[in-house]
């Protein structure tokens, strides 16, 4: 068990009723547009359950969802399948109940590094997919035709994301280009002698797009800016926009937009 797995048990709460019964009228009117749908909440409730319970006690799990440990060991099992209403009270339960931003904040705490470096956080399978399930969870309702991903640290993540709601990714170039592609560019100027130029293939992104933009960290909010800019250029419309980490407040100056974020720190730790 790494640092990453060391930092989920003790972090689980009861979420307040009053956002679990927000939440599940979404999912209710997300997962219900077709059988294989709903069929699929059923399974992603399962699902969920079998990751928790990797680290997570059955007593625990049965505090959170309310659910007896019996009928949870026979969900984990696959002996049978919840029902709709029952998946839909387990995904809403289990992903208000993981403190996102604890489980980063120890993690960097405990990386005791002098660069805020997200990949390995980022890499390891079982807080990927944590991660996305409340993240899924919170673009619940909204419509996204494309992630625009800042940085390849969080591809791993956007993937996971795609996956579940069938997008197409958009990666942001940095380096060569090629002389025969045509693209959105911005130029960001870190320093005199820090310029970077941040690039998008032209027909990856349309007028027609609802894009959500994915970052690992924000701090100046430079590349952040880059990439709304991006968007614009593209007639786009910018349906979230997510971080991992936001860091200090600078980046408020750049970026008028709310920002859902998984984890704030008034400062790095580094």
């Amino acid at each position: 068990m790494d640092r990453v797995d060391n930092c989920f048990p003790t972090l689980l709460m009861k979420p307040q009723q009053v956002s679990i019964d927000k939440l599940k009228k979404g999912l209710e009117t997300w997962f219900s547009s077709d059988k294989y749908t709903a069929l699929r909440a059923r399974l992603l409730a399962i699902e969920f359950l079998r990751l928790l319970k990797r680290r997570v006690s059955y007593s625990k799990l049965s505090e959170i969802t309310g659910i007896s440990q019996s009928v949870l060991c026979r969900y984990v099992r696959g002996s049978i399948v919840p029902s709709f209403s029952q998946a839909i009270n387990i995904l809403a339960t289990l992903a208000l109940s993981i403190n996102i931003d604890g489980v980063i904040r120890r993690f960097l705490e405990r990386e005791q590094s002098t660069v805020l470096d997200l990949s390995r956080l980022l890499r390891d399978p079982y807080l990927i997919r944590i991660l996305s399930f409340s993240l899924l969870a919170r673009l619940v309702g909204k419509r996204v035709d494309k992630i625009l991903v800042g940085s390849p640290g969080v591809l791993p993540l956007a993937t996971a994301i795609s996956l579940e709601l069938g997008t197409d990714i958009v990666l942001a170039k940095r380096g060569m280009k090629y002389p025969s592609v045509s693209y959105y560019e911005e130029v960001v100027v870190r320093s005199m002698r820090d310029v970077e130029s941040i690039y998008v293939d032209k027909d990856l992104i349309s007028r027609r797009d609802h894009v959500v933009i994915l970052t690992d960290v924000v701090i100046t909010g430079k590349t952040l800016k880059a990439l709304l800019n991006i968007v614009g250029k593209a007639h786009a419309y910018v349906a979230d926009i997510i971080t991992v980490v936001a860091i200090g407040s600078e980046w408020r100056k750049r970026v008028s937009r709310n920002i859902m974020y998984l984890s704030y720190l008034e400062k790095a730790f580094f």
